[in-house]
This record gives C-alpha cells, sequence and structure tokens, in this order.
C-alpha cells in the first residue's frame, strides 16, 4: 500500500497526540486512548501498531533494540522523518534516497574501515542530473564493480594479517606448534602408523570444524580422497603431517578456512578456529580409477 503524503502527516498528528497521551511509563495505549478519530486515521492507527510489530522483530536480532533508550531514540527518528515530509514527490524521493544512502555509507564506512565523503555522493548525483541526458550507466557499473572489487581485496588482505597476528598470540598461550603463518598444530589424540603421508596418495579423512568456545561449524568426511584435494587448505596442509591411523587437533583463521564463505558461516574475518581431523586407510579403489 502507498502512502501519500497526507498519510503522513496524519501519522505525524497521531505521534503528538501519543506525546500527549496520560499513560505512564511502560503503559501501552489502545486506540479507544485517541478518543473519536477517522476511518482512515484508524487505519493509520493499526499499520503504526505493525510497524511497531517490526520494530519488535528486528529487535530479535539485537537485544540492544528492546532496550528504552533505543525505542526512545528510534521514535526521535521517525517522527523527525514523517515531520521532514513535504507535499512535493520529488522532495520526498530525494529525502528517502538520501536517509538510505546515509545509513549505507554508515554501514560501508564500518564494514571498509574507510572515510567517506558526503559531499561526493552529493555531487556525482547533482552531476548526473545536470542535463537531459541520462548517465552512462554501463560505464558507471563496470567502474563501480571494478574499485569495490579492489576495496574487497584491501580488506580481506587487511583481515588476513589481523587473523594471523592472532593466531599467532592466541597459539603462543596454548604452546601449539607453528607448521605455517595460518596453521598450528596441538595435541594428538591418536597416534598413527607408518610414515607421514604424501600429497597425491589417497587416504580417507574426516573433519571436525569448530570456534575456539567448541560451537561446532562444520563437519566433513570422505572415505578415499587425495591428500592436497577436497578439502580446504588448512586442513589438506594438516593432513599432510599425520600419518594413517592419527588424529589430532589443529588451528587457523576463519579467513584460511573459507575464504569468502564465511559470511554462510556468521564468522569474523579474525575469528581463530579449531578442527579436528583424523586420518584412515582409504576405502578401495574405483573402477574407474583402476583403468586410468
Amino acid at each position: 500500500m502507498k502512502f501519500n503524503n497526507k498519510i503522513l502527516a496524519a501519522g505525524a498528528a497521531l505521534l503528538l497526540l501519543a506525546s500527549c497521551g496520560g499513560k505512564g511509563e511502560g503503559e501501552s495505549r489502545s486506540i479507544a486512548d485517541y478518543g473519536e478519530i477517522s476511518t482512515a486515521d484508524s487505519l493509520l492507527y493499526y499499520f503504526g501498531q505493525l510497524r511497531a510489530a517490526d520494530y519488535w522483530q528486528f529487535a530479535k536480532g539485537d537485544s540492544t533494540l528492546a532496550e528504552r533508550a533505543s525505542r526512545d531514540e528510534y521514535l526521535k527518528g521517525l517522527r523527525a522523518g514523517l515531520d521532514a515530509a513535504r507535499d512535493n514527490d520529488a522532495y520526498n524521493q530525494g529525502l528517502y534516497v538520501g536517509v538510505q544512502l546515509a545509513m549505507n555509507m554508515k554501514d560501508f564506512s564500518e564494514e571498509y574501515g574507510v572515510e567517506l565523503n558526503r559531499k561526493i555522493v552529493y555531487g556525482a548525483i547533482e552531476d548526473g542530473l545536470a542535463n537531459d541526458s541520462a548517465v552512462d550507466t554501463r560505464e558507471a557499473n563496470v567502474s563501480f564493480r571494478r574499485l569495490l572489487e579492489t576495496l574487497n581485496m584491501q580488506k580481506e588482505e587487511s583481515d588476513r594479517q589481523t587473523a594471523i597476528a592472532t593466531l599467532s598470540e592466541v597459539a603462543k598461550a596454548g604452546k601449539w606448534t607453528k607448521i605455517n603463518d595460518t596453521l598450528y598444530g596441538g595435541l594428538v589424540k591418536t597416534a598413527g602408523q607408518g610414515a607421514v603421508v604424501k600429497e597425491g596418495e589417497f587416504v580417507g579423512i574426516s573433519v571436525e570444524i569448530s570456534d575456539t568456545d567448541g560451537k561446532q561449524i562444520d563437519t566433513r568426511s570422505a572415505d578415499r580422497v587425495r591428500v592436497g584435494q577436497g578439502f580446504p587448505a588448512p586442513v589438506s596442509e594438516a593432513v599432510a603431517t599425520m600419518k594413517v591411523g592419527e588424529s589430532r587437533t589443529f588451528y587457523t583463521t576463519a579467513p584460511a578456512m573459507f575464504g569468502r564463505m564465511m559470511a554462510r558461516y556468521n564468522l569474523k574475518p579474525t575469528q581463530v578456529l579449531t578442527f579436528n581431523v583424523t586420518v584412515s586407510a582409504p576405502a578401495p579403489a574405483k573402477e574407474s580409477e583402476t583403468a586410468e
């Protein structure tokens, strides 16, 4: 449903009524407390109730939003938005986009650790609207994606270095054995037999990946796989230090283990992970392998 400016103005009036109501702290009003109001305003009241329900839904993912101080700040912002709207569609659209851009820029700055200049984005939009001709969207889109990829690569490298430094510090405290910058070995749970496996050999591998608090993140296994293939780099590097029958705990970083897939597991770029690996004798070869 599209609400026009008259509806928004009515919403501001209802908020004013709410601010002057007689209910005390923590007490909720009902529509009856607003006295005689029109059908349209009654409709708007329930529309507002649904928006309040949306807020509580957001608060499930961020407990700070449920605090009274956060709710008060939300209402201040809501009032400011309602008061800012005018009887002009172009102005209101600009107002809406401006608020969205401000929020996006804040998130972007926090995500990439960069300072953004509002004058630049305003100037770019102003430049794009200076003439009657449309913006070259292809050129703008290509340039945008290229620069965004550059920032992503810079951030990934920064996160990788921070994760390596964090892992090194944690490793010192745990007295783990360094294998390389992103991999440390810990407790040997079960000793293996024979020689250390070599890259390209077939083995069976079982892996349990957790965070340092013991919360399981992922499990993977294969009863026949070549060493160096089929598993994330830290797992393959760990297996290359083990013997058949051995079970051992290792430590790595979230970027090294999952790369850009970290978000799927809700992992932080600087997070240290622990994983248990068991190497077993491989399952019998398949016909396709023996025929090669």
